[in-house]
């Protein structure tokens, strides 16, 4: 009997078991499925956040190119150079094959009427898009077509709505243009807008600091009538000599500003010793010789004179060393301030002066330069400036 208890026992606990054992094997299957469930979701979180974080690392990229821009173009300050950078940093964001820039100048007739999508844009004041220039009209865009463009935008640039231009960039691929790289291009427009009205604005305030800069010289050039016309001559003169040398256009520009000042520094200098006709004394001459660093400091406010502060305060200096202020020589002379001194002492040399019983003739002059190439004179300079007043017709030649 108790065996048979023991047995019935065993298998009450064997069948108990039997159900554990089948329960446990029901919840590892769930538990199974609920693991695959967990893994496709865990994949799927993956894949959703990949991708956002993808979105945002491109609007990251986005936003620091449009910094990178904004401060590009806020550091331009003259009108031509920024839009040279307008139009390449357009290709460069755009990431198209080219760009146009069409600007309006103030007070001059609207150009966009000529060309119907400059002016579709600019009515809309939104952007003209086509992906596929093929699709449009037969022989609507002849001249895209031939040179391979497919696809193109023309962005209007706007200030307080009103209408200072049109970006345009072009594409040779089909549908080039996301609606992301339109927001990004219309965000660039308007940073463009701004760059261009602080610099017209700093070009009014140069233009109208320079007048004043100029009326002082013209005033000075009246209480001397020996000085009339010498800062046009010069001037004149060392613009012709630059040019022949294949300076840049930006050189030439600080050129003509340093011969349009290079002797405000005159106008501290007395009458009595400045309209003196005999030989000055030592302590007039020291004070004559002042007036390129008086020049310098007088200029020296105005930011946008910076780059010719050398031309006026170097035009005295000599090749070899003996000139005045600083007493620098060949090299460290600047190249613009060394054309300045040979323009201008042919120019006093050819003028009447106090202290002199009569002028030179121009080929007085030239002889003297030559006489004082590589003493005075950059050898160079000199031999070309010689050249260009002796290949000029005679009527020019005598100014």
């Amino acid at each position: 009997m108790p065996a048979k208890r023991a047995n019935s026992r065993l298998k009450r606990i064997n069948r108990r078991l039997l159900a554990v054992n089948k329960h446990l094997l029901g919840n590892i299957g769930r538990l199974e499925s609920l693991t695959d469930q967990l893994k496709r979701y865990k994949k799927s979180l993956i894949h959703k956040y990949q991708h956002k974080i993808r979105e945002l690392s491109k609007i990251k990229e986005e936003l620091q190119d449009i910094f990178k821009v904004n401060h590009t173009l806020n550091s331009a300050v003259d009108l031509k150079k920024l839009f040279s950078l307008i139009i390449r940093l357009t290709c460069e964001l755009m990431r198209t094959d080219t760009c146009s820039l069409l600007i309006f100048e103030e007070g001059k007739k609207n150009l966009a009427a000529d060309n119907p999508i400059y002016e579709k844009a600019l009515r809309s004041k939104k952007p003209v898009v086509v992906c596929n220039v093929d699709n449009e009209v037969r022989n609507k865009y002849p001249q895209l077509k031939r040179r391979g463009i497919k696809s193109f935008v023309c962005m209007p640039v706007l200030s307080k709505d009103k209408a200072l231009g049109v970006i345009s960039t072009f594409s040779k691929k089909e549908g080039h243009f996301s609606v992301e790289q339109i927001e990004v291009l219309a965000v660039f427009a308007s940073q463009v807008a701004i760059a261009i009205q602080e610099c017209r604005h700093y070009e009014d305030i140069r233009r109208n600091y320079f007048s004043t800069v100029h009326a002082l010289v013209l005033a000075e050039e009246a209480r001397d009538p020996y000085m009339r016309g010498h800062t046009e001559r010069v001037t004149r003169l060392a613009v012709e000599v630059a040019k022949k040398m294949n300076l840049s256009d930006s050189e030439i520009e600080v050129l003509r500003y340093g011969c349009e000042v290079h002797d405000i520094g005159k106008i501290s200098i007395p009458d009595f010793i400045l309209n003196k006709p005999g030989r000055l004394t030592p302590a007039e001459r020291a004070i004559i010789e002042l007036h390129p660093v008086k020049g310098e400091e007088m200029l020296s406010p105005l930011e946008f004179l910076s780059t010719a502060l050398p031309i006026v305060r170097g035009h005295h200096e000599r090749y070899d060393g003996t000139g005045y202020p600083d007493g620098l020589a060949e090299d460290k002379i600047p190249l613009l301030s060394k054309i300045v001194a040979c323009a201008d002492a042919f120019d006093a040399m050819t003028s009447d002066r106090p202290y002199r019983r009569r002028k030179l003739t121009t080929e007085e002059a030239l002889s003297e330069i030559k006489n004082n190439s590589g003493s005075q004179f950059d050898p160079q300079i000199a031999s070309l400036f010689i050249k260009i007043m002796r290949s000029r017709p005679r009527s020019k030649v005598l100014l």
